[in-house]
Formats: C-alpha cells, sequence, structure tokens
C-alpha cells in the first residue's frame, strides 16, 4: 500500500473545467426525477471521446433537466454552462443532442409557453421562478453562438440551431 502523500502524487490534477463543476452545490438544485447530485458525472460523460457514452449522457441530462421539451429542472442552469463549453468538441451526433436539449431549454423557459401550458392543465400559474428567468437570460446570451450553428454542413445540427434561434428570438424582453 503507497503512503497517502504519494497517493495524492500519483492522482491526475483536477482541470480547471472540473474544479469549477465540483465548486457547484449540486444539491441545492433538483432534476426532474430528484436532485441533481448526478449532474457532474453525467456532464462529464458528455465530454467523453466514446461516442457511445456521451450520446448516453446526452439523453440523460435532456431526460433529468428538460424532460420531452415540457418540464425544465433547476439543474439545468448550473449544468448550461458546462454544456455550452462541451458544444464546440463534440461529435456531430453529440452535437444535435446538445442542440436538441438547448431546443428544450428555451421552449420550456418561455414565459407565455409557461402560461400557456398552465391553462391548457388547468393550473394557475404562478411567476415562473428567478432560476429560470436566469436561465432564459443566459440561453438568450448564448444566441448568437447558437446561431452559428445555423448553417453547418450538417442538417440536423443546422435544423436544431435554427429551432433554438426562432424560440429565443419570439422574446420580446427576456425577463
Amino acid at each position: 500500500m503507497l503512503p497517502i502523500g504519494l497517493c495524492w502524487q500519483l492522482m491526475p490534477p483536477e482541470t480547471d473545467w472540473q474544479a469549477r463543476l465540483n465548486t457547484v452545490d449540486w444539491s441545492r438544485f433538483h432534476t426532474i426525477y430528484g436532485d441533481a447530485t448526478v449532474i457532474p458525472e453525467q456532464l462529464e460523460r458528455l465530454g467523453s471521446a466514446d461516442e457511445e457514452m456521451a450520446l448516453s449522457a446526452a439523453a440523460d441530462l435532456s431526460a433529468e433537466l428538460c424532460h420531452q421539451h415540457v418540464q425544465i429542472a433547476s439543474a439545468a442552469l448550473p449544468a448550461f454552462p458546462f454544456i455550452m463549453e462541451m458544444l464546440p468538441s463534440v461529435s456531430h451526433k453529440v452535437t444535435v443532442e446538445i442542440l436538441d436539449m438547448l431546443v428544450g431549454f428555451a421552449i420550456t423557459t418561455d414565459p407565455v409557453r409557461m402560461r400557456q401550458f398552465a391553462s391548457a392543465v388547468g393550473k394557475r400559474r404562478m411567476p415562473p421562478p428567478g432560476w429560470v428567468q436566469e436561465l432564459r437570460r443566459a440561453l438568450q446570451a448564448a444566441l448568437p453562438r447558437i446561431a452559428e450553428y445555423a448553417t453547418h454542413e450538417n442538417p440536423s445540427i443546422s435544423e436544431f440551431a435554427r429551432m433554438f434561434v426562432e424560440e429565443m428570438s419570439k422574446d420580446v424582453s427576456p425577463a
């Protein structure tokens, strides 16, 4: 058995990305299915060089953060910057899945859609929580970066990017 000091020296140093991921108190946030402590591992898998693992992570994140484009979870807010950081470096298939998820974020944070949905299910909609408005503002800020994908050679990538742009362009005011 190695002495504790030597074990520590053999561990790879934590990257800036990982350090930032670890500073988030994920237990303060929720997913569609429960607490958000599963999200860091899913974000790490999303960046995997193994495309199948990354695709699996994208599916998990989509289900946990923005289920079927009708529910949004508070963990989407702290997860969003990490997802955006990965977008330029993942495969085309993973890019499609991420953009689809971001379209879901745009749809589910739209205050008009939120009111319409609440009305359709017979509920009086309270004002959205502050984190929804904050996420909406972050999505609005990311609009130019995502719009760049609207002319991508991959038709699925360009389609989801255009869908995102269309959803976010409905904003009169991101608040």
